[in-house]
């Protein structure tokens, strides 16, 4: 047989040894579960119920593998909305691991009142929290992660929070929980122009002595209410009691002192 001919069957031979292992070397893991999800979610025995609100997949770390965006209940969540929010990755043993993200800092959640929750998705690339809370405002919170391959970890590149509306205040010096909370929902701050305006209008037309009862009283009120609405979680429904109510005592006191 001539020598080329050895070398082309040598070569065919060498050829069909490695293809399999190039193509074994190319796969990659299975995609992560439902079932996996479930079970890594249902660690405590007395609490194996796991309800998966929402899944999505995306190669975040640009491996070609495809992590697991989760948002999930638990039987321990009770009444209170999904309290699964993880990304999912798998390790090179097969197991699952969570992925870091950071937690929305103090500052950042104290843009939010009453009630809150959260959805975790995939935008453009980006993994996107977006919060919700009981000021009727859309999207009051919204933050943006990308993947640091370097950190292992996501990283927040962009915060974005819903604008304040206008009250009888500078929102922009909002210090108190009432503040901030009038100023993040349209509903109590026009309360609070229409309750402003009155006081103002009906101050004007009194005399000395019975605008600085009003005054007085004007002032009392509002402690009370930074006390009464300051720590209650229904907070926006306390401050529309509140202010219709003494928007009621406004009229009375005109009345009384014509």
């Amino acid at each position: 047989m001539p020598s080329y001919s050895r070398h082309a069957s040598s070569f065919v031979i060498l050829l069909l040894l490695v293809v399999p292992y190039l193509s074994l070397a190319q796969q990659h893991p299975p995609q992560i579960s439902e079932d996996e999800i479930k079970k890594h979610f249902s660690k405590a025995p007395d609490c194996e119920g796991v309800d998966i609100d929402n899944l999505e997949y995306f190669d975040f770390a640009g491996d070609g593998n495809e992590e697991a965006v989760v948002v999930a209940s638990t039987c321990a969540t009770g009444t209170a909305g999904p309290d699964v929010h993880a990304v999912l990755g798998r390790r090179p043993d097969g197991s699952l691991t969570e992925l870091k993200i950071p937690d929305a800092s103090e500052q950042q959640q104290a843009r939010l009142f009453g009630r809150t929750f959260y959805d975790l998705s995939v935008e453009k690339g980006f993994l996107v929290e977006t919060y919700h809370d009981q000021s009727g405002r859309e999207d009051p919170l919204v933050i943006r992660f990308r993947w640091n391959s370097q950190h292992k970890e996501f990283q927040t590149v962009e915060v974005k929070t819903a604008p304040r509306y206008k009250a009888s205040f500078d929102c922009d010096q909002a210090k108190t929980v009432v503040e901030n909370a009038i100023c993040s929902s349209s509903t109590a701050a026009a309360l609070d122009l229409r309750l402003n305006d009155r006081y103002k209008s009906w101050l004007d037309h009194l005399n000395n002595a019975d605008s600085d009862i009003l005054m007085k009283e004007q002032r009392e009120w509002l402690r009370k209410r930074n006390v009464i609405c300051g720590d209650d979680t229904e907070i926006f429904n306390c401050l529309e009691v509140l202010y219709q109510a003494r928007m009621l005592e406004l009229e009375q006191f005109k009345h009384l002192h014509p």
